[in-house]
């Protein structure tokens, strides 16, 4: 075909010369020459004809979910959500044209997420061995196309790796590293790569580890966090529980009352005691009674 291309250009150069462009026109040209499209996105085909008569048309198409709208000289083809059951050859024809009646183009259709990276175990310890694993999971791609990968941390690491496809050609793919130690926080990074001709689409991700059991981590001991102003305030506010408490007062209250009663009942006692013993000595003809005569002891 490449070679009928070439010689076909090698005519149209000599036609012009010979000041005949008219022969050399294309007729039908289909647009975008060479379609990629990721599942789920959409993608119009265009059909364009220079046949001053010819009006181009789409083939039948077997999916239904697949629209055409026709003008003058040009016809649209619509598919708003891409699937694999799209991929193939489309074909647009303009019968009345003199020489070009038909121009095919080929769909190519694929999958390709972004990888997800995690360890096993899933929280590493500190001096202890752990594997690191890259993920991509419903990945779409043609026989010949090619799926790459490199996991790096500070330098390219070596892996292994597994495929697993199911009947509709979906396929996961895992790296696994080989086992990896570390004492403080490291990063990792998984980059992929597909290839479909000469369309190349990248993929990237980016794992921060922390390690269980650092001590110079204070994201691994909780009794070393340190608080935010936001937690201090939250633990300033929050109210204080008074249960209990207002018995104490209460009973504090209560005793406090006690006793000031006791105290105001010895007062009363002792005056009125004072005053009966003046009493008394008044009435003794005896001027000189101590303390020690008295008979009430008071």
């Amino acid at each position: 075909m490449e070679y009928l291309q070439s010689y076909h250009c090698l005519l149209c150069y000599l036609l012009l010369a010979l000041r005949d462009p008219a022969l050399c026109a294309k007729e039908i040209t289909v647009s975008p020459a060479k379609p990629v499209v990721k599942v789920g996105d959409a993608v119009t085909l265009i059909c364009e004809t220079t046949c001053s008569q010819g009006k181009p048309h789409w083939m039948k198409l077997d999916e239904s979910d697949v629209t055409q709208n026709t003008t003058k000289n040009r016809s649209y083809l619509h598919i708003a959500a891409v699937h694999p059951n799209h991929e193939g050859k489309y074909t647009c024809t303009a019968e009345k044209c003199r020489k070009q009646k038909k121009e095919t183009i080929q769909l190519r259709v694929y999958s390709f997420p972004v990888p997800v990276l995690s360890t096993v175990p899933e929280n590493p310890v500190s001096g202890q061995p752990f594997k690191v694993k890259c993920t991509l999971t419903n990945v779409y791609h043609g026989d010949y196309d090619t799926v790459e990968m490199l996991l790096s941390h500070l330098e390219r690491l070596e892996t292994e790796h597994s495929k697993n496809c199911n009947d509709d050609r979906f396929c996961d793919h895992t790296w696994s590293s080989k086992n990896q130690m570390g004492t403080s926080k490291t990063d990792y990074q998984c980059e992929t790569n597909l290839t479909i001709g000469p369309n190349s689409f990248t993929e990237k991700a980016r794992l921060a580890i922390h390690f269980q059991g650092d001590a110079g981590d204070d994201y691994n001991d909780p009794r070393s966090i340190a608080m935010s102003p936001e937690q201090t305030e939250t633990q300033t506010s929050e109210p204080v529980s008074t249960e209990g408490k207002g018995q104490a007062v209460e009973a504090s209250s209560s005793t406090t009352t006690a006793m000031v009663a006791l105290g105001s009942t010895v007062g009363f006692l002792s005056i009125l005691c004072f005053l009966v013993h003046l009493i008394k000595r008044s009435k003794r003809k005896s001027p000189s009674s101590g303390p020690e005569n008295h008979p009430d002891g008071c």
